[in-house]
């Protein structure tokens, strides 16, 4: 799971909520004893601590008291400490202080209380000329959302955020939302927009000469996700790039948490790159110190590991444990709907109807969860065919309960069902293979169509048509249309032109828009040097962006798919293994 948020919450919500009427209570009984005590009248039951409460404290104490409180999980502690805090800058009149007391309040509160206070924070802090506010309010509400699962009103409140980071020239806070907006988005199925933001923020963080210093814990989390990103888009050498760093950083910085952590997707890299044993021995040794998701996806990895071995009595063992976890959590993860197609196939193979039944009912429940939670995701289109076979077969396995008769039509369905999705992904990746190796077999520039013979535009005198299509084929043959911020009017201007008559021209024989011309010829010229440099092979989307004209990499992916029909990354591999084989 990617990392982003940079403060924490408590997960406790069965704390009852205290309202700022007994704040104002206790206020009143401090301005009456002020003279005497300066102290919060509290309940005997902690005598000793009773000193904590003195609103003589200065900010900082309180603080410092306040998060020693939280990091022993002391939460009534806790509670009565953020009393003292919001009194005293209630007090003073001191509204950051006031919005610090709230960012604690937000720890121990339910959610939609959380948001409140959240909410206040902004309120109060909306004209500040504070570096870090109101973009804190805003950032703090996003992490109460997104661990709520709003995730649509989160990413709202994260561009906001990012938004003010930016007109504050705030890198932290922009580092912050970045990262954010990047998980996010890899939640909802756009793993390339994700690897994009990572790849930028570590740009945005290089601008600090001492940035492995001065932001070494940032560092450590976008060498992590961008570990992750490039394992999800199956770059293993830019993943094992990034997780080498982040190792050598976590060990020099002596950071356990961060080493154990990295060590782990470490595990998930060697069991891409087969080296099972390495991969399992690793899992073994940490995966027990997890908890909840964190742990089953960890198991996941085990469970694989089990199959591709061969004991797959062992990997339904794995995979039962990720049930019992996620059916408490109620959480899936991007592995689930495998998890449940293993327990569905092997409950059916040994007769046990009860809990094949149970499988698919989780296996449906878990992809519509995934499905509403993801607004927008890729898969969509594969959930509404794989889901009315999946309730086919759940009908089939309860009328086989009836009647053992039936165990041959449910192996035949989900036969059937094996299959069809295996016609289908042969046919889809035979398909890419064929536009791959068209592409390979060589490209051209685009043409001027034969209407340049026989039809000409009237608008544009001959003269000025014949010198400006001489001047587009100059054009096409150099490397100004690299330029990522070319644009009609320069070109123009380049061509001794007006911008009606070039885009006439263009039009016209091109057969095309002025953008689409330039991606284009970019796009074409991406091929042709791909083809024949096997150093841009090492790049990146965003590397190979910069190269070829495009301003992300996000960009140069559409644009390369919208003309060929096929994502770089699928050329990017085909390019790769004709190299590795050339080597041989």
């Amino acid at each position: 799971m990617d990392k982003y948020l940079m403060m924490n919450r408590s997960p406790n919500k069965y704390l009852i909520p205290c309202s700022d009427i007994l704040i104002w209570m206790v206020m009143l009984c401090t301005i009456v004893k002020v003279c005497f005590s300066h102290e919060v009248k509290l309940p005997q039951d902690s005598i000793i601590l009773n000193a904590d409460y003195s609103i003589d404290h200065n900010y900082e104490r309180i603080m410092d008291l306040e998060d020693d409180a939280y990091e022993n999980n002391d939460i009534q502690r806790l509670r009565r400490l953020t009393e003292v805090h919001i009194l005293k800058a209630k007090m003073e009149s001191n509204m950051l202080e006031l919005a610090n007391g709230y960012y604690y309040r937000t720890i121990i509160e339910e959610p939609e209380l959380a948001i409140s206070y959240s909410d206040s924070i902004i309120k109060m802090t909306e004209n500040s000329e504070h570096p870090e506010y109101p973009t804190f309010g805003y950032i703090l509400k996003a992490i109460i959302l997104y661990d709520n699962g709003d995730y649509n009103l989160a990413l709202q409140n994260y561009i906001t955020a990012y938004n003010l980071a930016v007109e504050k020239m705030n890198l932290e806070d922009q580092i912050t939302c970045s990262m954010a907006i990047a998980a996010i988005r890899n939640l909802n199925g756009q793993p390339h927009a994700a690897a994009d933001i990572y790849t930028r923020s570590l740009k945005l963080l290089r601008k600090d000469d001492n940035y492995k210093i001065n932001h070494s814990s940032d560092y450590m989390i976008l060498m992590y996700n961008l570990t992750l990103a490039h394992l999800r888009l199956s770059q293993l050498d830019s993943a094992r790039h990034y997780y080498d760093a982040g190792l050598r950083k976590a060990i020099l910085m002596n950071d356990s948490m961060e080493y154990r952590d990295f060590v782990m997707v470490g595990a998930q890299l060697d069991y891409y790159e087969r080296k099972f044993q390495n991969s399992r021995d690793t899992l073994l040794r940490y995966t027990h110190l997890l908890d909840g998701n964190k742990k089953a996806m960890k198991l996941y990895y085990l469970g694989k590991i089990a199959q591709q071995t061969g004991d797959n009595a062992l990997s339904i063992r794995y995979f039962q444990q990720i049930d019992s976890i996620v059916t408490v959590t109620n959480k899936p993860f991007d592995k689930i709907k495998d998890v449940y197609q293993q327990l569905v196939m092997h409950y059916s193979l040994n007769g046990d109807q009860h809990r094949e039944i149970a499988a698919i009912e989780k296996l449906i429940y878990f992809d519509s969860l995934m499905t509403n939670e993801q607004k927008g995701i890729i898969q969509q289109a594969t959930l509404a065919y794989d889901l009315p076979f999946l309730k086919q077969q759940k009908k089939n396995a309860e009328d086989k309960l009836k009647a053992k008769s039936m165990l041959i039509l449910v192996l035949g369905i989900i036969a059937f069902l094996g299959l069809v999705t295996g016609v289908y992904f042969y046919v889809r990746a035979r398909n890419t293979k064929i536009k791959v190796k068209r592409l390979l077999e060589g490209t051209n520039r685009p043409k001027s169509s034969d209407r340049r013979l026989v039809q000409h535009p009237t608008s544009v005198p001959k003269e000025i048509r014949d010198d400006l299509l001489e001047k587009l084929e100059a054009f096409e043959q150099s490397e100004i249309y690299l330029s990522k911020d070319l644009d009609m009017s320069q070109l123009a201007q380049q061509m001794d032109t007006n911008t009606t008559y070039l885009s006439v021209i263009i039009n016209h024989y091109k057969e095309m828009s002025f953008p689409n011309y330039l991606k284009d010829l970019k796009i074409t010229d991406a091929i042709e040097r791909l083809s024949k440099d096997p150093e841009l092979l090492k790049y990146n989307y965003q590397g190979l962006a910069d190269i070829f004209g495009f301003k992300t990499g996000e960009s140069f992916s559409k644009a390369f798919y919208a003309k060929t029909g096929v994502y770089p990354s699928k050329l990017l591999k085909e390019l790769k293994n004709r190299e590795d084989k050339r080597h041989l």
